[in-house]
């Protein structure tokens, strides 16, 4: 079965795993769950398959060389939806030095280059001493439910290595995220008599420019070096049943990025205050906030300083680590106490897009940043 990155990544990009949240019509995340595994029992690992949601699966592949600290290798099984796209997404296709379809920068390339690491690790037993467990989850792109099941287990991680694509840059940190709807509620009546309804869109209006406000004021209270302020931004809108009848409802989407030692709570009670006295009265509709946000994924930062960030830096030549605006699952492992950083082959640009790709080299490169970052922190005690 295939052992080189480039050969396991093009397998991985042939498998459909949109998260279903993108297409109902999907399956998940199980093709590649069932190749993993077939792979792990061909290359002599014994995976274990982890329940997350019905049909949804984390799967793991541990390999133990004695005592010592425990690495984590985290990547992620489902991929965003492919409309638009102007490759075939599942075509796996390599021309002009790439790999070309869904999920192969975001992040097949990168799982890809942690299985070959794993074997070369394998292959050279006497050089470190410890356990890596390379763990696959299912969810990433929505709700983060595979990571936080991972997590669940209570095993003593010391470190962890998220894959997400940052040019195998060293990234100790990132923004978080919550995430909320504000609706307002009318009431409907024929649109040749629009007196005797209330109209939720036109309550809507007043409320934007509020929410606008509060993003370009409030949030900027709540800011930490490196990451810049936290940001909001109206992503959805959706009001109204037809065009002759007064709209009763109307709602919008919101999504908040947070940064590191931000209260997330407080931001959100003092939207709330700033959105009420701004928009005032409005006219017989009602304001409604989510209560509490529905989507919350925390913000995280690994010191400088740790030994894990500056073993990294050290390896990739990097004099000072980044920090990054997206979120990842590396912020919900790091909620839990395991020093995390993200380090990645590919580029974030290529993520979600219509042509997503990733270069040949960069997967060679990342196998190799895999197993020296690996042979660094499990060296063994002299």
């Amino acid at each position: 079965m295939n052992t080189t990155p480039i050969e396991i990544a093009q397998s991985l990009v042939r498998l459909p795993s949109i998260n279903p949240q993108y297409d109902s019509a999907s399956a998940g995340e199980g093709a590649v769950v069932d190749w993993l595994e077939q792979w792990g029992r061909a290359n002599g690992f014994a995976p274990v398959r982890q329940s997350v949601l019905p049909g949804r699966e984390n799967l793991l592949l541990t390999l133990h060389n004695g005592a010592g600290p425990h690495l984590l290798l985290n990547g992620h099984s489902d991929t965003v939806g492919t409309a638009g796209m102007s490759i075939n997404p599942f075509g796996g296709d390599v021309r002009q030095g790439r790999l070309w379809g869904r999920g192969a920068a975001d992040m097949k390339g990168p799982v890809a280059c942690m299985l070959g690491a794993l074997l070369r690790l394998r292959e050279r037993r006497a050089d470190w001493r410890g356990t890596v467990t390379f763990g696959c989850v299912a969810d990433e792109e929505y709700k983060y439910r595979g990571i936080l099941a991972l997590l669940d287990q209570s095993i003593a991680y010391d470190f962890a290595v998220v894959g997400e694509p940052t040019g195998l840059r060293v990234v100790r940190g990132c923004k978080g995220s919550f995430r909320f709807a504000v609706r307002t509620r009318g009431r409907a009546a024929h649109s040749s008599e629009p007196h005797k309804g209330r109209n939720a869109i036109v309550g809507m209006a007043r409320v934007i420019p509020a929410l606008a406000e509060f993003f370009d004021t409030g949030l900027r209270a709540f800011a930490r070096e490196g990451f810049g302020t936290s940001t909001g931004s109206i992503g959805l809108i959706e009001g109204g049943s037809g065009i002759n009848i007064v709209p009763d409802q109307c709602s919008v989407q919101i999504d908040i990025r947070t940064v590191p030692g931000q209260d997330c709570q407080a931001a959100y009670a003092a939207l709330q205050s700033h959105v009420r006295a701004r928009a005032g009265a409005l006219d017989g509709v009602a304001l409604e906030f989510d209560e509490p946000p529905p989507h919350f994924s925390p913000a995280f930062e690994t010191a400088d300083a740790h030994a894990l960030v500056r073993t990294a830096c050290s390896l990739a030549g990097q004099t000072a680590s980044d920090v990054v605006p997206f979120g990842c699952d590396a912020s919900k492992i790091a909620a839990r106490g395991i020093p995390s950083i993200i380090l990645g082959p590919g580029d974030i640009a290529q993520a979600h897009t219509a042509d997503e790709s990733i270069g040949l080299d960069e997967l060679e490169a990342g196998e190799a940043a895999y197993i020296q970052l690996a042979l660094s922190l499990l060296k063994p005690q002299s």
